[in-house]
Parts: C-alpha cells; structure tokens; sequence
C-alpha cells in the first residue's frame, strides 16, 4: 500500500502486449491474457505497465511501430472493454485551431472517433492518428486530460458527438503536390490505377486527390522516391511537382444534408489562393492545399470567419 492509499502492482507488457505477423495488434490476445492477470490481484487498483513494447508473431521483443503509450492505453482499454481510456498530457485536450500560431482557441468537449483520427492525422499533435482505432472499434471513450490543470474537463472523444458544427482546423505541413496532365484520361479504362500502382510500389502514402477528365493532382508528404515517382508518372503524361504546401483541414459535422459551411469556409478564405480542394470523401472534414507560407493567414482567417 502506498503513501496515499492506493495499491499498485506492476504489469510488465510483454506478458500479454502482442503483434501478429502483418505488426497488427492481437487485441483477442490481450484480453486473454491481461484479464487473468489483473483478477489475480482484486485488492490491486493501480496497474503500471509500459508503453510501445510488445512480442512479435515470434514471440521475439518488439515495439507496436506507431503512436506510443497512447496506442497501448486504447489497445488495454478496448482488451479489457474498460470504461474510459484517459490520455493525459500538457493541454487540457483538442482545441479549436493550433494554439501555438492562433490567439483564443478553445478545448473542445466532445468529438466523435472520426473527427478526433481527422484532426490527429492533419496535424493535431495531442494524439497520434492509430492511438483511437482500437477503442473506436470496441466503443471504448478515450477522455484527454491536463496534468498540469486535473478539474479542467478536457475532451471526450466517443461514439457520440454534436451534430451540425464545425469542430476544429488543422494543419499538415511538408506536403507536396504532383499533377499528371494527359488527354489520354479521357475514359481511359484503368488509369488511376496505374497512377495509383506506382505510389503503392514505393510505399509512399497519398493525403489528397483531385481529378478532371485531363488530369488529376494528387499530394504527399513523404518524398523520398520522389524522383522515381514523377520518372514513372511521365510515362502518363506532363508532370508537375509543386513543393512548400500545407494542408489546411475544417472538421466537424459537415454531411451531405449539411449546408452552408462551404461558403462560410471560401468566404474566410477568398484572399489566399487554393491550389486543390477535397470536400465529399468524409462527413466530417473538408481539406484544403494552400502555400506553407500562406498557413498562418489561414489558419487565422479561418478561425475568425468560423469560431468569432
């Protein structure tokens, strides 16, 4: 028993924390061997373990590959079907728009699982775009709460969210956009997916995508074999790299049946040149790729037409 009453025990991870050979969660794996573990200690309400680390498919040491202590507290939430997962950190939870380059944003009381991996994927850097996948998919709520600030009531992010309201903006930085412009797209039978192909064999993940009947613009932020990529695509066409872009991403609950937000969005934007927009892939963001050096005036611009 410890000094303020509580008495903990220490789980170490690699007794029941592991991945099957694509480096995937066992979740099923988990449950069968933490649950054992924590009845074997009822009087016990504080468990310790690690984060990240785990045993591989061949019962070898590894390491879960993304998103940390975050990733391991969803994985042990949705293996014991806990009632709440809490992250704690320095913020008292998502805000509204980056704190760090936009005066008066907010914390955000509730998202829903969709808007929060949106937001964390476009550049929040409170959570890790995997860490929610596992509680999402056991219905687990993940709560994000301030060390530093225990009473403020943070962010919930559930199953659960406001309808009808735009959430928050993020950036991503580092994006490049390639445009391949050929007039043999026109009903050309398998194009994308030759385009597509060559990405995949260079295992370079695509963020945007934009497409007419003569071209088709897509974005990325990984840029390693961009020289081989855009070799390969003039195979297609005229390609055209533009680098130095950001992507700016509006979250909320922005459906089909939804109106208005688009106007309000162009509206607050109509100063700052777009060079790609993305809106009907998700019920909850629309993206935008604008200039790196335009980010700042947007995110602002943004905020004031949208929040003020």
């Amino acid at each position: 028993m410890s000094e303020i009453g509580v008495a903990s025990a220490l789980l170490p991870a690699l007794d029941f924390m592991k991945i099957d050979e694509d480096n995937e969660p066992v979740v099923d794996f988990i449950t069968e061997h933490l649950t054992p573990l924590l009845k074997a200690k009822p009087n016990v309400n504080l468990f310790i373990t690690q984060g990240f680390i785990c045993r591989n498919s061949f019962g070898e040491i590894d390491n879960l590959r993304r998103g940390g202590s975050d990733y391991t507290a969803s994985l042990i939430g949705a293996g014991i079907k806990a009632e709440e997962v809490q992250i704690w950190t320095d913020i008292d939870g998502m805000h509204n728009n980056d704190p760090r380059i936009v005066k008066g944003t907010k914390p955000i009381a509730n998202l829903s699982f969709d808007e929060a991996a949106e937001l964390a994927y476009f550049g929040a850097k409170i959570l890790h775009p995997q860490s929610v996948f596992p509680a999402q998919k056991y219905k687990i709520p993940v709560r994000l709460l301030n060390t530093m600030e225990p009473s403020a009531h943070g962010t919930l992010i559930s199953s659960e969210s406001e309808k009808g309201k735009i959430k928050s903006i993020a950036a991503k930085d580092g994006i490049t956009a390639i445009k391949i412009q050929s007039s043999r797209m026109l009903l050309a039978y398998g194009f994308l997916r030759k385009v597509f192909e060559i990405f995949e064999r260079y295992k370079t993940p695509i963020d945007m995508i934009t497409t007419s009947e003569v071209a088709v613009s897509v974005t990325i932020d990984d840029t390693r074999f961009l020289g081989e990529i855009t070799k390969e695509l003039s195979d297609f066409g005229i390609v055209e790299v533009d680098v130095n872009h950001s992507i700016i991403c509006i979250v909320g609950d922005m459906g089909a049946e939804t109106h208005g937000y688009a106007s309000r969005i162009f509206e607050g934007l109509k100063h700052i040149p777009l060079r790609m927009i993305s809106y009907g892939g998700s019920n909850y963001n629309i993206s935008l790729l604008v200039k790196t050096d335009d980010k700042v005036e947007a995110l602002r611009s943004l905020h004031n037409r949208l929040f003020d």
